[in-house]
């Protein structure tokens, strides 16, 4: 899973630090070749060189989740993981030079790289895991308590691996507070935050007095960051809390921005994508179709009702992957883990997502888009408006092939799961960008390299 923003540091930290041991070992490797490929006579320079080697070493470091920070990782776990990656790189290096004569770095060049560069990513993993990154230690304390503060302290405990540390409630009148400080006169807030070094206070309630408001501004020019509980949420966890959210300050709070380039950006981004995408994917479309008519009765293609932009109601198009009388009664059903309906194709389709290739025409069509909420069909839609808070605003961006909550929530079946998988959706519209857009796209095509998450 990719992280939350309020990761960036780490992720700053990691990538630099193993881009800066690729290129040291492409600088030791260089030095010990004796017919180097980046001489005068070579098209490859030491520059191209080191920067492609950067980014295959990367990319496999990627692939083996050594980015992802949502669980607790051991040392031997990140050591083993780093061999992994040193095997696939000599693979895929070996690919190279098989395949493109011309870039092929060398032998030697390449067992002294692999060597050298496993010794020193590993050797830096271990130190950063152990002293830079636990220096990162955030601690947090909140102000007021309410109906949020459950589910505040809920998602930093999931996240003490992170360095979250939560050091309890104040309150400014005086009154006791769940595991917390009192604040008094003889006791301020700006005194209690400096006393506990306080990186961040989260204001619960709402305080609107002259002195409450001169007591916080002291805390925020000593140095103490102050956040609403739904920004700290969304930094914390990658995700909107819908169901403590305030209707308030969804409306008011930076993002959600769609302004006339962006939304045009994106189009051009979908359909250049989506023809690219297209043309290398017409032989496994051809093939898959031709599987699924062979492994069971009816078409190789349906199309369903879905919901998309501003609640408009299209047909969105699959390859088939369960008997064509699934839904007998024509009553939408949730899809189950090893639901008997799936076909065998079917069950493997949906494992590598190719079911959801002719969804490509429907986002030429400008029916859906390639990254957004996945569409969900109109009887569920009219179910979940009325049980879960803000669902309808997952409608005011065109649905996706892929989405935020996808690579971050495996697949759903229940209202709960829904709930759940908005708060991602939410967080993707509030924060969408570009750059956003590429790392889910690159995060797809791992979940379906790797066949997470199906039904």
């Amino acid at each position: 899973m990719l992280s939350p923003k309020g990761l960036a540091r780490r992720w700053t930290i990691l990538i630099a630090g193993d881009a800066g041991c690729s290129v040291f070992s492409s600088l030791l490797a260089m030095r010990a070749t004796s017919n180097p490929p980046f001489a005068l006579a070579s098209p490859v320079g030491f520059g191209e060189l080191a920067a492609m080697m950067a980014a295959v070493h990367l990319g496999a470091i990627y692939l083996q989740d050594l980015y992802r920070f949502d669980e607790p990782r051991a040392d031997s776990w990140t050591t083993a993981a780093l061999l992994i990656v040193a095997a696939k790189l000599t693979v895929i290096v070996g690919i190279v030079e098989v395949a493109a004569p011309a870039l092929a770095v060398g032998r030697t060049f390449l067992i002294v790289y692999v060597l050298v560069a496993s010794i020193c990513v590993i050797g830096w993993r271990t130190a950063a895991n152990r002293v830079l990154l636990e220096r990162l230690n955030v601690r947090v304390m909140a102000l007021g308590f309410d109906e949020a503060a459950p589910l505040m302290i809920q998602e930093i405990e999931r996240r003490r691996h992170l360095g979250y540390q939560f050091l309890g409630f104040a309150a400014l009148d005086g009154a006791a507070t769940p595991s917390g400080a009192a604040v008094d006169g003889s006791n301020s807030l700006c005194e209690l935050t400096r006393r506990c070094r306080v990186d961040t206070l989260v204001v619960l309630d709402s305080f609107a007095g002259p002195e409450e408001t001169q007591e916080l501004m002291r805390c925020r020019m000593r140095g103490t960051r102050l956040l609403d509980f739904e920004t700290f949420y969304e930094r914390l966890a990658g995700k909107l809390p819908a169901p403590c959210m305030r209707g308030a300050w969804l409306l008011l709070a930076p993002g959600f921005t769609a302004t006339q380039w962006r939304r045009a950006l994106k189009r051009a981004v979908d359909i250049c994508a989506a023809a690219a995408i297209g043309i290398v994917a017409a032989p496994i479309a051809a093939l898959t179709a031709l599987a699924v008519r062979l492994d069971s009765p009816g078409p190789a293609l349906y199309a369903q009702e879905r919901v998309g932009l501003d609640g408009a109601v299209f047909s969105v198009y699959k390859f088939r992957s369960m008997r064509v009388d699934a839904e007998a009664d024509g009553s939408a059903v949730w899809a189950a883990a090893r639901d008997p309906r799936v076909t065998r194709v079917g069950r493997i389709i949906r494992r590598l997502r190719i079911d959801e290739l002719p969804q490509l025409y429907n986002v030429i069509k400008g029916e859906m888009s390639l990254v957004g909420p996945r569409p969900e069909r109109p009887a569920i839609v009219a179910e979940l408006d009325q049980r879960i808070p803000y669902y309808h605003v997952r409608h005011v961006v065109r649905p996706g092939l892929t989405g935020w909550a996808q690579i971050c929530f495996p697949y759903g079946a229940t209202v709960e799961d829904a709930a759940e998988k908005l708060c991602y959706d939410l967080y993707y519209i509030k924060n969408w960008s570009l750059a956003f857009e590429i790392q889910i796209m690159l995060q797809t095509f791992k979940v379906m390299l790797f066949g997470r998450g199906a039904r």
